[in-house]
């Protein structure tokens, strides 16, 4: 009997990239996805550090969707929670909570190693995750790294736990073969200097966004407010955050959707991630609709928006509805740059959104037959398969991870009166730094509307 080809819905877009590489069958891809573990190992500097908790757990989260052979973690005993989690006791049993199994690392060559603090006996290829509140990155395990700061919140732990376990998976797969040779990182607070300069460090944290309009709750969405909701936002007086979507979740979207649960198919994404916001002390307001030309923001709605969107029609209607700030991020779809970050900042820009996906503008989307085509070429209902699956994107919870840390990043550098950046490039197979435009204006104003929250 022939193997029965999965869905639309349930078809792990993950694979493609091993499908591809290895010139495999879908069975064959996802044999190899579910033999990959991920080992994590924290030493006693994880009882005293924000950013550190926040790459652990950002490193399960988008570590189980990847490692699909399991996520283990070896750590100390009854460490405190230092996160804003709900109902949190110890950040033992939050890891376990998240998806990972508490035990000692079975070394193996289909296993990655982390690093969270000193690493007395490395494994070979084992990374260090690195990280404070503006600042994140990995270095080799064997090298002695600091970027100790007192600026100690979550989105530089964020960012350093998803590029530590991208670095492992683009490694273990045969996706890349470029090594980690050196410390590589990047400040969230001037993302165009060196990352280990002092001029990288970043200011004490001190104002978080009031209201924010998420615009498209796919993995990028989801990834925006994985990254807010691990920021010290106080209880007595809560953000809002506007959720615009109209899709329902399916079982495809858990491999990339950091917020994406068992039970999560069949939900709307904006139920789906207002009911964790709102576990957190957040204020949501619901968009079921699509993004179009009709949409304006008015009266006192958010004036700072977060884009999401997979489609270059939505994205050249940026600029008309009527926002202060859109903060817009996109990935790579291919095989060969899946793992590729592009933030723009709106409006003001050198180009206008509609100017770089208007009618007419560039762009290919993901390579159709070859390798997809022979890996469903025994399967039933094959031809059907591949109509609706040629033109789908690889995408990847890490990636995402990475690049909301930059787009929640952009926010509070804005707040904190940084600089704006117009552009920032990102590759996360390559070892070169971030390709980055800055933008000349007091960046600050752009925030005068919106509405801030001063931390205590």
């Amino acid at each position: 009997m022939k193997e029965q080809a999965p869905s639309e819905d349930s078809f792990c877009r993950l694979s493609r990239a091993i499908i591809e590489r290895h010139r495999c069958t879908y069975a064959e891809a996802l044999g190899i996805l579910e033999g990959l573990r991920l080992n994590l190992v924290c030493d006693e500097k994880i009882r005293t550090s924000v950013a550190l908790q926040a790459a652990l757990l950002t490193a399960v989260n988008v570590g189980k969707r990847s490692f699909l052979g399991g996520v283990s973690v070896s750590m100390p005993s009854e460490v405190p929670c230092l996160l804003p989690w709900p109902a949190a006791g110890s950040l033992n049993g939050l890891a376990v909570e998240v998806g990972a199994t508490m035990a000692k690392p079975p070394f193996s060559p289909a296993a990655h190693t982390l690093y969270f603090g000193g690493a007395s006996s490395p494994v070979e290829d084992g990374l260090t995750v690195l990280c404070s509140g503006w600042r994140g990155g990995v270095a080799p395990a064997e090298q002695a790294v600091s970027v100790d700061s007192p600026q100690d919140f979550a989105l530089g732990g964020v960012l350093a736990g998803a590029l530590g376990v991208a670095k492992g998976f683009l490694r273990v797969t045969g996706l890349s073969s470029r090594f980690v040779e050196g410390p590589q990182g990047v400040s969230l607070w001037r993302p165009d200097l060196d990352w280990l300069s002092a001029e990288a460090a970043g200011p004490r944290l001190e104002l978080l966004p009031l209201k924010l309009w998420l615009l498209g709750l796919g993995h990028l969405g989801q990834a925006y407010l994985w990254n807010l909701g691990l920021l010290p936002y106080p209880r007595s007086r809560p953000a809002t955050v506007f959720l615009q979507d109209f899709d329902r979740v399916v079982a495809a979207n858990w491999n990339a959707g950091l917020l994406c649960g068992e039970g999560s198919p069949g939900q709307y994404k904006t139920r789906l991630c207002g009911s964790w916001l709102e576990a957190r002390g957040f204020g949501t307001r619901i968009v079921e609709r699509p993004f179009d030309e009709l949409t304006k923001r008015s009266g006192e709605e958010p004036f700072i928006a977060l884009c999401g969107f997979d489609n270059v029609k939505s994205r050249s209607l940026l600029e008309g509805a009527g926002f202060d700030l859109v903060v817009e991020c996109g990935l790579g779809g291919t095989t060969e740059n899946f793992d590729d970050v592009v933030l723009h900042t709106f409006p003001g820009s050198s180009q206008k959104a509609s100017e770089i996906w208007g009618e007419g503008a560039g762009g290919t989307g993901p390579a159709r037959g070859g390798a997809l085509a022979k890996a469903f070429g025994d399967l039933e209902d094959c031809g059907i398969l591949l109509a609706t699956l040629e033109g789908k994107a690889i995408s990847s919870s890490f990636v995402g991870a990475y690049a909301g840390a930059l787009v929640v990043g952009e926010l509070l550098r804005g707040l904190h009166a940084g600089v704006r950046c117009e552009l920032i490039k990102a590759h996360l197979r390559g070892n070169d730094p971030h390709g980055v435009v800055l933008l000349e204006e007091v960046y600050q104003n752009r925030f005068a509307r919106s509405g801030y929250i001063e931390i205590q």
